[in-house]
């Protein structure tokens, strides 16, 4: 699972690298940077097993702690205040 989760950061960082890079002087150097931090976190992905198998092989229920449903406002409410800090 962190894997994944790794990969898909991984993703995010490299796009807002390559998008956000004619901020600097060295926007091609970063745009670059940005660009091969997406490929590897994309091949990453693509070589990851699929979450059904995933779940084929543990038939384990989700704990309430692992679901999406817990995570999702908990994320929104600290990135919510952290846009008040700034």
């Amino acid at each position: 699972m962190w894997q994944r989760v790794t990969a898909i950061v991984l993703l995010i960082v490299g796009l807002l690298l390559a998008v956000l890079g004619v901020v600097s002087e060295f926007d091609t150097v970063i745009r670059l940077v940005g660009a091969a931090l997406m490929l590897i976190a994309l091949i990453w992905l693509y070589r990851l097993p699929t979450l059904s198998t995933l779940n084929q092989q543990s038939k384990q229920p989700l704990k309430w702690y692992q679901s999406p449903i817990v995570w999702v406002p908990v994320i929104g409410i600290i990135i919510y205040c952290v846009s008040l800090a700034l």
